[in-house]
Parts: C-alpha cells; structure tokens; sequence
C-alpha cells in the first residue's frame, strides 16, 4: 500500500484548506481561507483529479471528515461516496 499525503501548505508551514475565512480560527488564526485567491482551477484541478483517480481510500482528519460528511449528505438508502 502508497500512502500520498495531499496538503494545502504555505511556504511557512501553515496547512489549511481552502474553504473560507471562518473555517478554522482556534488560536485566534484570523487568515483562514488564504490560498483560495491563489488557487487556479484550471491548473489544479487537473492535478487534483489525477491524484483522486489513483485514490482507493481518503483518511480524513475530525475537521476535514465532520466537512465532508456534511457537503456529501445522500438520501436514505443511497450510500455516500466518501462512507
């Protein structure tokens, strides 16, 4: 088994995804939501594409899986892709 870690990494060290503003302010970390002016969907997301083709499982942390679950929300009986 590959293990491939993908980050959201500033060149400082900051990991964050690239949701909005309010997504993560413990500490007082009053920047969230930094990469997305920087973010290019016509260049990354063939990049990002290409890593979840070769994906057969996502390993979440508590923040990222509670996000998540909630943008993957199914109706009864129908099983969310990310479960």
């Amino acid at each position: 088994m590959r293990l491939v870690i993908s980050d959201f990494m500033s060149l400082d060290g900051v990991v964050q995804a690239p949701r909005g503003p309010d997504e993560d302010t413990d500490g007082g970390f009053a920047h969230g939501g930094w990469s997305m002016p920087y973010f290019d969907p016509a260049a990354m997301g063939a990049v990002l594409d290409e890593v979840m083709q070769g994906t057969e499982a996502l390993l979440f942390g508590h923040r990222t899986w509670q996000v998540m679950a909630a943008a993957c929300q199914v109706g009864p009986g129908i099983r969310s892709p990310t479960a």
